[in-house]
Formats: structure tokens, sequence, C-alpha cells
């Protein structure tokens, strides 16, 4: 997770574990549910005192599905998403779609 923590310059301790964290789980997703082309950004929202988070895709048609506590066998990793970032969604396009979160910097 060498892109994440250079994306995380300046953040410490439990955020840059968050960071990491949310964006294991977008990209885990994107492998076990989406197509190719996939595709990790970062952005430092330094104004916001946020990073953003996205994780592109080739399958707009699959949304994102937060997923529930009492089924581990479909996974929890949204469920971590929603808990760890301060905002998170998708956005679609006509041939991908795009997954974000945004994880406060401190």
């Amino acid at each position: 997770m060498g892109l994440v923590a250079d994306a995380g310059v300046g953040v410490g301790g439990d955020r840059l574990v968050d960071v990491q964290v949310v964006a294991a789980q977008l990209v885990g997703n994107a492998y076990r549910h989406a197509r190719a082309p996939r595709r990790l950004r970062m952005y430092r929202l330094a104004d916001r005192g946020l990073v953003r988070i996205e994780v592109g895709d080739g399958s707009p048609s699959l949304l994102p599905v937060l997923g529930r506590l009492d089924a581990p066998e479909h996974g929890r990793g949204l469920l971590m998403v929603n808990r760890l970032s301060v905002n998170w969604g998708h956005r679609r396009d006509d041939d991908r779609k795009t997954v974000w979160a945004e994880v406060r910097l401190a």
C-alpha cells in the first residue's frame, strides 16, 4: 500500500490505517464484483481536511451494496468504508462507474 502511504503524507497513525483500509476495501470490491479496467485514484483535499479515494471499474450497472453484519459470507467491505469515511458513494457513466470515499486527515 505504498501509494496509499504516499498520498497520506503527513497523515499518521490511525488515520493512515483508515485510509489504507478504505482503499483496500474499494479495490477489493472492484476486483471481486466488477470487470476491468479498474483504476485507483487518490486526492488530498487539504482545504477540507480529507483524502478522497476513488476506484473506477468497467461495470456501470453493478452498483455498490452496503451489506449486512449478519451475512459475513457476502463481505463487510462497504460496512467498513461506511464506518471509516465521512462520505462515500458512487457515480455512473455510460461504460464505467466510480465508487468513492472521503476519509478525514485528522
